[in-house]
């Protein structure tokens, strides 16, 4: 028994007539009838009754219907997926990535990849910019998408874009009401920071109150921040919404925006395949067009 037995079995059933399988198969009546009669010796039983040119299918041969066409279906999944291999090399990316991009993108450019790849796969994992870089080095991870990635040894980094780091308030906040303000006053005021542990050690990103809360995630910051606690260093597309509403407010003081880099790293030994150029390729355009 082989698939393409199984196939002129299928398309038999369906299309109620040996010589419209030969047409639709460009083989010849007689090759397809073949094809049917060997699947019948192997399993001992009759598929369909003949009577001239018409055959009708057997119980047997309907009761085997769903089965066939599962296998077929199979068939084609294997060769679909040796076929993207084959294109990609690529079958499966682990991403570690920051948030400082917005979820809804992560979330868009993951379904658009997946309908023009339908069978790569993909995990996405949560980390802050200074633990990425280790969780690719360490084969956790193919790929680490992050803000200003400190440097590593064993890694290869790609720079995807500039983005914009500011420093906001909410517009509730007594920072956020006065006209001009000075580092003395920062000093003075509950700072939000991004905070990673790191070999024993707590590692805060722009710093510069003692007065200050460490979180994990930019989003968590940006949530405190909505609820009066603080001020923080934030990146501009988790901030873009806010600032139009008058939610939050950039501080009026020198300087009140940085730019850094948003970076992707890998392994030297790991070659970027189609699809992790394609998803690197889409972030660098929405950088582009987001400033």
């Amino acid at each position: 028994m082989n698939t393409k037995q199984l196939r002129h079995l299928v398309l038999a059933i369906r299309l109620g007539s040996l010589a419209r399988v030969a047409a639709q198969q460009g083989q010849s009546r007689s090759a397809i009838s073949q094809s049917i009669s060997a699947l019948e010796d192997q399993f001992g039983v009759t598929l369909f009754e003949r009577s001239g040119n018409a055959i009708v299918p057997t119980e047997v041969a309907l009761a085997l219907l769903d089965d066939c066409e599962r296998l077929l279906a199979t068939e084609q999944r294997i060769e679909a997926r040796c076929q993207q291999y084959l294109a990609t090399d690529e079958s499966q990316i682990r991403i570690a990535r920051d948030d400082a991009l917005p979820e809804q993108w992560w979330r868009d450019a993951v379904v658009a990849i997946k309908q023009e790849f339908p069978l790569i796969s993909f995990v996405l994992v949560l980390a802050t910019p200074q633990e990425l870089p280790q969780q690719v080095a360490s084969g956790a991870v193919d790929l680490g998408f992050g803000l200003g990635l400190p440097a590593h040894a064993d890694l290869l980094q790609r720079n995807m874009g500039r983005m914009r780091v500011q420093r906001v308030a909410s517009g509730q906040h007594p920072l956020s009401q006065q006209i001009r303000l000075d580092e003395d006053d920062l000093q003075n005021s509950t700072q939000i920071t991004l905070a990673t542990a790191l070999q024993h050690e707590v590692h805060t990103a722009h710093r510069l109150s003692n007065d200050y809360i460490g979180l994990s995630s930019f989003e968590q910051i940006r949530d405190m921040v909505e609820q009066q606690v603080g001020w923080a260093w934030l990146p501009a597309p988790l901030l873009t919404q806010r600032l139009r509403s008058g939610a939050f407010r950039v501080l009026p003081v020198a300087p009140n925006a940085l730019w850094q880099e948003y970076q992707v790293c890998y392994r030297q030994s790991f070659t970027l395949g189609l699809v992790s150029e394609r998803l690197c390729q889409r972030l660098s355009d929405w950088l582009l067009s987001f400033d």
